[in-house]
């Protein structure tokens, strides 16, 4: 269960990814929806829209990649990938690292965004509650893109200390989160996120689909 801290901090959160992130409403060419907006770290001014859908966004690390669906006939798995660090920045999807996932080809999937913590950190409730997570997905339907969600969180603490029976459960942090859930309709997905300690310094971030049929 998440503790009632999570509610508080997770407010303050909020308003720091809004300075990250910001909002607004842009087409570019063959665009059907919103584009994306974000505003310089640590500022309160709004900056340039920027168009995560633009043909122009980069698409290889440290500020995107571009990966190939995964449908597999059993289970699920991941289409994504992580962000070499904390420097994914460029004009046109600021502050935003960005996952194309092509050859959809019109099956189901799950769009996500996930923080990935630095190797061997400590995760207590206090450090799980001060990240900041963001995400927002759009799918291409042949015509143009289509935004299909977004989402702005604080990291979730899952209190599951105790023990029932002979099972004993830790606690955990929730970092990762999903966007949307679609049931088809894209050739191609894009997915921009962000992860940021405090809301200001930005960290490794993953962000792609989840798809298949599950257990056979």
């Amino acid at each position: 269960m998440s503790s009632r801290n999570t509610v508080r901090s997770g407010a303050v959160l909020l308003v720091a990814v809004q300075l990250l992130v910001g909002c607004g409403t842009e087409t570019q060419g063959e665009s059907l929806s919103p584009g994306d907006s974000s505003e310089e770290l640590g500022s309160s001014e709004q900056a340039a829209v920027s168009t995560c859908i633009d043909s122009g966004v980069s698409l290889v690390q440290p500020d995107g990649a571009a990966v190939t669906f995964q449908y597999p006939s059993c289970s699920f798995a991941d289409s994504a990938a992580t962000s070499l660090d904390g420097t994914y920045d460029q004009p046109l999807c600021t502050h935003r690292f960005v996952t194309e996932v092509r050859t959809v080809n019109n099956r189901p999937f799950s769009a996500f965004v996930e923080l990935i913590p630095a190797p061997n950190a400590t995760i207590t409730e206090s450090t799980c509650e001060g990240q900041a997570i963001a995400g927002t997905a759009w799918g291409f339907n042949g015509r143009g893109w289509v935004q299909l969600g977004e989402i702005s969180t604080a990291g979730v603490w899952h209190d599951n200390s105790g023990c029932t029976g002979p099972i004993c459960l830790p606690s955990y942090c929730q970092f990762r989160f999903t966007i949307a859930n679609v049931s088809g309709g894209y050739t191609k997905v894009r997915v921009a996120g962000l992860a940021a300690a405090l809301g200001v310094f930005k960290g490794r971030v993953r962000t792609g689909v989840h798809a298949g049929p599950g257990p056979c």
